[in-house]
């Protein structure tokens, strides 16, 4: 009774949707008041409707009603409480309500906000948001309806899926579709600005920090999207490059470009047009993504299962896109800058390199996630695109960026003066120099990752000199002793310092990324019951095989036993990886297990064993510095937590001004603060660079299972579109990898086994796409993407700029320069020659 009370809400909360767009649109051309509130409280009404609508789902679940056909295909009477509820997001039809729940949350609370200052926008934000809403609550009951019923219900479900019985499963994609459905705000703010040719700031002000939460949601669910990865899927690491991982990736590259380029036209009113475009795509490629994941278009082990929601979504973004193309170039006339870009040598000028690279690598993600679909539609063949493509070609891209977080706060607005750069940016090459030649004194002899750890020393001493900069500022300019002073720097401006947080915190992060990409290693090998076998710096016993507990009833675990020691004997610990059947859903589910320390990681998995376990295959994989990449994620998350969250200044008294000190001590406290705070920063980075050596020198002997599957990981299978060849665990696979074995023993090489079966399959096997024919076309992509997009962008903002004169009016959230003698002496201290 309550699931169909729920339905009828789901109905109600459609109709309530459409109301609101109606009579918001209605009360705007009227400029009639009433109406405009009507749909205002209309749109704010979706929320309760659709949350009693998940209620009514959620009380199937519990219940185990499995007359709900949603009901038996993700629940069971074995499965958990806790996991039937979180089922509503376990497949298709409960996680298209829960996006719908979700999406409507941030509606209400647009709703409720203050309008004082947007009035003139709410009409236009109501109806942008309230259409959006109505066509995935219309896909939910049209199409895709949890709520349908079965004429003769089983007597038991199939219970969930058991790779979503995971705790990163259960809050990822909550999480992700907080991300993606909180981009709704900002997107109907700039469409209602666009609606109204606003010519001012007032839709980016007001929508800023809707931005901020939408991002923050969708970088932790990303982090949470990895680390699910890492622990269940047996990848070995935390990215795959899959297509549904860059479906994620997309809008967060473009979103981020979006609150950098922001910052511009607020300070100088600047970028207009481009930010227009930049939160118009990020929508369009977020709606983009919610199709590749749910019709199926792609293969993915994330992916839901092939559905007609494939056309549906193709039209509406059709719509999307030619709706916002015709609001943008009509409206082209109100975009124009305030101010022109007097020089790329400038702060203004690195934002939009840095842009230009953040959309350049967007665009290659996109390209390379969508070509198996283009290439299927022009010939007939589905080319994979696998992690050698991205690796080439968007990583580099990134690395681009990193360079460019430690240049750009060092320029100066309007044009930067090259021997203040130098000067400022001397302390953090020198820093970056001692640890390239530290990592070399200790053995790293790989250009690529000397250059790449290089790197990141000099941006996150960079980014901590900002801090020591603007302490030791305002320490001289407010007489504050430097904890305070550090303190009040951050509350008065939280933005920034935020900022600079989240950038230490992609440093971090790429720190794990190089040593995991650049110093780990992976192989696979047989052990027999109590053999010791040495796998780079560790020794690895195996200890047997037995039956284990298994967390949920309706599975049998068979877990395996390895003993970890160094070669001096001490022990760094004990893996126990394990397999999990569950006969019921035929499904098989691989669970890797970790030891090590902090600075390097051991991932075991159990891929095979003979009998009762007198023999077992593993595959191990060392991870150095893989921790530092949730290290960095944590700390991206405090850098949003601090940039948003709201601190309250105190005034400082007479007493406290008296009892603070001389401000010349101070400076010299600042020198000898920011020398420790390298110097911390320089003994940490060469203490977990230790750790980075290549761990296996010697080349995969032919006779061991290693070379085979060093061999089969170039390949994809030839029948699971997208499915790596070595991870592929089929009958059909296994005897591939068999007859790899075979003509390895037989002497041949590597290249030829792939020649073989690139001659056998066609080019779809290959990992890498090859560089020749249709695939050329996606290898020059991201250079002619750049170069486009660098041309396009100086063009635009040339041609489409207006110079203010030098008595103009600041734009609307622009700090005048003389607000305090701190921003004074700080401006200052980075700025002058």
């Amino acid at each position: 009774m309550l699931t169909d009370v729920g339905h009828l809400c789901a109905w109600f909360a459609l109709a309530v949707a459409l109301y609101a767009v109606a009579t918001s649109l209605l009360g705007a051309r009227r400029n009639d008041e009433r109406l405009v509130q009507s749909g205002r409280i209309a749109a704010a009404l979706t929320f309760p409707l659709l949350l009693l609508a998940a209620a009514g789902l959620w009380f199937a679940l519990i219940t185990n009603d499995f007359g709900v056909k949603y009901v038996s295909e993700v629940s069971s009477r074995a499965t958990p409480l806790f996991f039937r509820i979180t089922a509503l997001w376990g497949s298709q039809n409960g996680s298209m309500l829960f996006w719908s729940v979700i999406m409507s949350a941030f509606i209400c609370a647009c709703m409720s906000r203050e309008w004082k200052q947007d009035k003139s926008l709410l009409p236009f934000v109501a109806a942008t948001m309230c259409l959006i809403l109505a066509f995935f609550i219309g896909l939910n009951l049209l199409v895709t309806s949890p709520f349908e019923r079965l004429d003769f219900p089983p007597i038991d479900g199939r219970g969930l899926n058991p790779l979503l019985r995971h705790p990163g499963m259960i809050i990822h994609p909550p999480i992700l579709y907080a991300g993606f459905t909180g981009f709704i705000v900002p997107f109907a703010f700039c469409v209602a600005s666009l609606a109204t040719r606003n010519t001012t700031n007032q839709w980016l002000l007001s929508s800023r920090r809707w931005t901020l939460v939408g991002w923050a949601f969708l970088t932790a669910g990303l982090l949470l999207g990895g680390r699910w990865a890492h622990d269940v899927l047996g990848w070995g690491g935390y990215w795959g490059w899959d297509p549904v991982e860059n479906k994620s990736f997309v809008p967060w590259l473009l979103g981020t470009a979006f609150l950098h380029s922001a910052m511009i036209q607020e300070k100088r009113g600047m970028f207009k047009n481009w930010n227009v475009c930049l939160m118009l795509l990020t929508f369009v490629s977020i709606v983009w993504g919610t199709a590749v994941v749910r019709s199926g278009v792609l293969t993915s082990v994330h992916a839901f299962a092939q559905s007609n929601l494939g056309p549906l979504f193709l039209g509406f973004i059709v719509i999307m896109l030619s709706g916002c193309m015709t609001l943008w170039l009509t409206r082209l006339d109100t975009l124009r800058s305030d101010n022109k870009l007097e020089s790329a040598f400038s702060r203004e000028g690195i934002f939009l390199i840095q842009n230009l690279v953040f959309v350049s690598a967007a665009v290659t993600v996109f390209v390379g996630t969508t070509f198996p679909i283009f290439t299927e539609a022009i010939n007939g063949t589905r080319i994979t695109v696998g992690p050698p493509f991205y690796n080439q070609t968007v990583v580099p891209q990134l690395g681009l960026l990193v360079l460019l977080m430690g240049v750009a706060p060092l320029l100066a607005w309007r044009k930067a003066n090259a021997a203040a750069l130098g000067r400022f940016a001397r302390v953090p090459i020198v820093f970056a120099l001692i640890i390239m030649a530290g990592l070399a004194i200790l053995g790293t002899r790989n250009p690529l990752a000397l250059l790449a750890l290089g790197l990141c020393a000099y941006t996150l001493a960079q980014t901590v000199l900002e801090y020591v900069r603007g302490t030791r500022a305002r320490m001289k300019a407010q007489n504050e002793v430097a904890p305070r002073a550090l303190g009040n720097l951050i509350r008065k401006n939280q933005r920034r310092y935020g900022g600079y947080l989240v950038h230490v915190g992609v440093v971090l992060l790429a720190i794990g990324a190089i040593g995991k990409g650049l110093f780990g290693s992976d192989v696979v090998r047989n052990f027999d019951l109590n053999q010791t076998v040495r796998i780079g710096d560790y020794n690895f016993t195996y200890r047997g095989l037995s039956p284990a507990p298994c967390e949920f009833t309706d599975c049998q675990t068979v877990q395996a036993a390895l003993w970890v020691t160094r070669p001096d004997g001490s022990v760094v610990g004990n893996v126990f990886p394990h397999r999990d059947v569950y006969p019921d859903q035929q499904h098989t589910a691989t669970i890797a297990d970790t030891t090590g320390g902090f600075n390097e990681e051991i991932y075991v998995i159990l891929s095979a064993w003979e009998g009762q376990g007198e023999n077992a295959t593993f595959q191990v994989y060392l991870n150095p510095l893989i921790n530092w990449v949730w290290l960095g994620g944590i700390v991206m998350i405090l850098g949003f937590v601090l940039a948003f969250w709201p601190m309250e200044s105190q005034p400082q008294t007479t007493t406290q001004r008296l009892t603070s000190g001389a401000s010349g001590t101070r400076g010299a406290g600042a020198g000898v603060a920011t020398t420790l705070v390298l110097i911390a920063c320089l003994a940490g980075l060469f203490t977990t660079m230790t750790t980075l050596q290549p761990v296996l020198a010697q080349a995969p002997d032919p006779n061991t299972e290693d070379a085979t599957y060093h061999v089969a990981k170039q390949l994809n299978c030839p029948t699971c579109t997208g499915r790596n060849l070595a991870d592929c665990p089929t009958e059909t696979c296994e005897q591939w990898k068999g007859e790899i074995r075979t003509q390895l023993k037989q002497g041949k090489t590597p290249t030829e086994i792939i020649g073989y079966f690139q001659a056998r399959f066609g080019e779809t096997v290959m990992q890498e796409p090859p560089k020749r024919g249709l695939t050329l076309g996606l290898w020059l992509l991201p250079v002619i993407a750049a170069l486009a997009l660098m041309i396009t962008g100086v063009i635009a903002l040339r041609t489409s700029s207006v110079r203010l004169s030098s008595t103009s009016v600041q734009t609307t959230g622009t700090t005048p320069a003389a607000t305090s003698k701190f921003v004074d002496l700080l401006e200052r201290q980075v700025q002058d020659s």
